[in-house]
């Protein structure tokens, strides 16, 4: 026992070093106190309450706040989301706050259309690391237009600018990551199978078109679904599009990473069952 004992804290070891080692990438918060609030413009008294207390937050004095408009969001989302699904009025709502660390974990309250693994996969594309986020709607809406509270806040709390292209670009693959859950019945898998494919971008920046078709295939083969050739072909075309961009592509091998550190435990774990 006591053999296994030390060949686990081995292996321990080294998983952590390497996930600390490919975790040094990304932006650093500019102060570890920050925390954001960015709240949905139109939220009446009575929806900005029900949203407060889904984000636990009970003073708004202990948070930087700022508002996303209803124009901000057919900004960023019109060609990528139904205008009607946008609406005309500025209702999700975001708390961000540095955690010190590179992971970025998401919590969702009233949230129907995104997940938290769909929001971290578009948040990584835009460089964000560190950061521990809540999304809450006053009902269920579809979270889509959250995403451009959460990299307002972002920019409010490390002053770095994040491009009108890579927003786009991280909205784009939350629609179609979304879309892409829909068809096959699992969004969890689906921002797993867009995450494998970007990771594979990052790993090979010179993937042709057609490379990333079959890269998608595959990953969803390996996942044990099948994925028509329109999603297919939206799919390919989101990829196709961040791989043109500026993205912080170190940003993804970091959740290459952390996923790599997860099977290491397992495997690790499973030595001794």
């Amino acid at each position: 026992m006591k053999k296994h004992n030390r060949i686990f804290s081995a292996v321990l070891a080294v998983a952590v070093g390497l996930v600390m080692t490919l975790g040094t990438a990304g932006v650093a918060f500019a102060s570890e106190d920050d925390a954001y609030l960015a709240l949905g413009a139109n939220l009446d008294d009575g929806e900005k309450a029900t949203v407060l207390n889904l984000l636990g937050v009970a003073d708004t004095d202990d948070y930087n706040i700022i508002y996303v408009t209803n124009q901000e969001e057919h900004k960023y989302l019109d060609g990528s989301v139904d205008s009607s699904q946008i609406g005309s009025r500025a209702l999700s709502s975001v708390l961000i706050k540095e955690t010190g660390g590179s992971d970025i974990t998401v919590d969702t309250y009233n949230i129907g259309f995104c997940t938290g693994e769909m929001y971290k996969n578009a948040l990584a594309t835009a460089g964000v690391s560190g950061a521990e986020v809540k999304v809450a709607g006053p009902f269920v809406i579809s979270g889509t237009a959250a995403l451009v509270g959460i990299i307002k806040a972002y920019e409010e709390m490390t002053g770095e600018d994040v491009s009108d292209e890579v927003i786009q670009g991280s909205v784009d693959e939350l629609n179609t990551t979304g879309e892409l859950g829909e068809e096959i019945g699992d969004k969890e898998t689906a921002a797993d199978i867009m995450s494998e494919v970007k990771e594979e971008i990052a790993d090979n920046p010179g993937m042709t078109s057609e490379e990333i078709k079959e890269a998608i295939s595959e990953a969803a083969q390996e996942h044990g679904v099948t994925v028509s050739d329109e999603t297919l072909g939206k799919a390919k075309d989101t990829l196709e599009n961040l791989q043109g961009l500026d993205i912080n592509w170190d940003s993804i091998d970091l959740s290459k990473a952390e996923g790599l550190f997860a099977r290491l435990i397992s495997w690790v774990k499973g030595l001794f069952n």
